[in-house]
């Protein structure tokens, strides 16, 4: 095994001394601008997750203003529409894509539960590398937080926060294994927000105008629980993001938002269904058939937020892993999931305005690899994206694509991971969550 590491580690090594030369497997002089001058910075990269966006809503958000620092972001990168897998919408297992670069069948992230006792899915899924672990390998750092199957959070160069910190607040002690590095463990979890704490005046930005919040909650406690959980999972990984100021430094800034996929799920069909089709309590619909706009706004917000606390001309790039169809006649869950999602990037590389003619999952993780100035692999299927070049782009994109290296798999995670601690409170408290959003039975 450490004979295989050595490998990849040297491989590594190769490739990025084929960058920074201009040297390699094609003929450099006939390749563009040379990358990698002595003594240049490295490339930094601010990537933002927003699970399940779609343009078919947030266009009209956008044009309505109730968007604006996406829309503000929209004018400055390079956009368009996603194409996910299909059928296979399941977020751990896109998301999982869309950070190695590689299909489920190698990296291992297939579902949200295995086995017939349904137990959450754990980091020792991960067979393939995630682009954390291919920047750390050129020593180079990253902050990920809540990202999809980072439960117990692994040891990588930089700050892994992992996608448990919401659950078992009830616990005596948290669970072991919500950061790594541990001693990070009390700061994070002193951020996790409960979710009785909201004030009815703190829910009542989610409804009309003049709702009366403590009303809806006694008349649909569940509907207002399920608003009150998602808000406060999003709002401790803004409270982890914001807390952990000297990670904005990383080389990679990975924040990610799972809230818009929940809340959709949720709430969509208030929106989605017209007045004539809906057959329950029209009181019901008028009172939340806002909510999935107004949290949209909220995340803008958020988005806005985490935008400010980096240089305006930082690359960066927002993505969804699938965007959402809504009610559907074959069921709930990830049968309301679309095949199209959103991309954006900006960067010196892409030309601020323009639409990606196609965009597809699997060019994610090579075309962010290029923008820390790093080559993907050959086995990774998709491209770095070639349209919408600036001219420093069409000089960069194809000297990157020429200079490949044969493969990262040899930086995977150690086999098995570390041991997750168990507690069955807790893998209940996600397979109740699970079945509310459809993803179980």
């Amino acid at each position: 095994m450490m004979g295989t590491v050595r490998r990849g580690l040297g491989m590594f090594a190769l490739a990025v001394l084929v960058l920074a030369c201009g040297c390699g497997s094609g003929d450099a002089k006939d390749s563009g601008a040379k990358p990698g001058a002595a003594g240049k910075a490295p490339a930094k990269l601010l990537v933002i997750g927003l699970d399940s966006a779609d343009w078919k809503l947030l266009d009209p958000l956008l044009a309505d203003g109730r968007m604006p620092n996406l829309k503000a972001f929209r004018a400055q990168a390079a956009a368009g529409r996603m194409q996910s897998f299909y059928p296979l919408e399941k977020s751990p297992l896109l998301w999982a894509s869309i950070c190695t670069g590689v299909l489920p069948s190698v990296h291992g992230v297939d579902n949200f539960v295995k086995g017939d006792e349904e137990k959450p899915v754990t980091g020792s899924a991960w067979h393939a590398p995630a682009i954390w672990d291919i920047i750390g390998a050129a020593g180079r750092t990253t902050f990920v937080n809540g990202m999809w199957v980072t439960y117990p959070a692994r040891p990588i160069k930089g700050v892994m926060v992992s996608d448990y910190l919401p659950y078992g607040r009830e616990r005596n002690r948290p669970l072991t294994g919500l950061v790594s590095p541990d001693s990070l463990a009390d700061k994070v979890v002193a951020c996790r927000v409960d979710p009785q704490s909201f004030t009815p005046a703190q829910l009542a930005r989610f409804f009309p105008d003049g709702a009366d919040v403590a009303a809806l909650e006694k008349a649909y406690p569940d509907v207002l629980q399920k608003l009150r959980d998602i808000w406060a999972a999003d709002l401790g990984y803004l409270a982890v993001a914001r807390q952990l100021k000297d990670q904005r430094a990383a080389d990679l800034f990975f924040f990610y938002l799972r809230g818009p996929d929940m809340i959709s799920h949720g709430f969509y069909h208030y929106l989605a269904i017209p007045p004539a089709d809906w057959h329950r309590d029209p009181a019901e619909r008028a009172a939340f058939t806002e909510i999935v706009a107004r949290y949209y706004a909220w995340a803008d917000e958020a988005v806005g937020e985490v935008l400010s606390w980096f240089p305006a001309d930082q690359p960066a790039v927002i993505v969804s892993d699938h965007g959402f169809y809504g009610p559907r006649d074959e069921g709930k869950g990830t049968a309301e999931h679309s095949e199209w999602g959103i991309f954006m990037v900006r960067s010196p590389l892409y030309t601020p305005g323009a639409t990606f003619g196609h965009v597809k999952l699997l060019d994610i993780c090579p075309t962010m690899l290029a923008l820390l100035d790093l080559p993907p692999a050959k086995d990774m299927p998709g491209a770095v994206l070639a349209e919408a070049l600036t001219p420093a782009g069409q000089g960069r994109v194809p000297h990157i694509e020429k200079n490949r290296v044969t493969s990262y798999l040899a930086l995977r995670p150690a086999a098995g991971g570390a041991p997750a601690e168990t507690d069955e409170k807790v893998d209940e408290e996600i397979r109740r969550q699970l079945r509310s959003l459809g993803y179980i039975r």
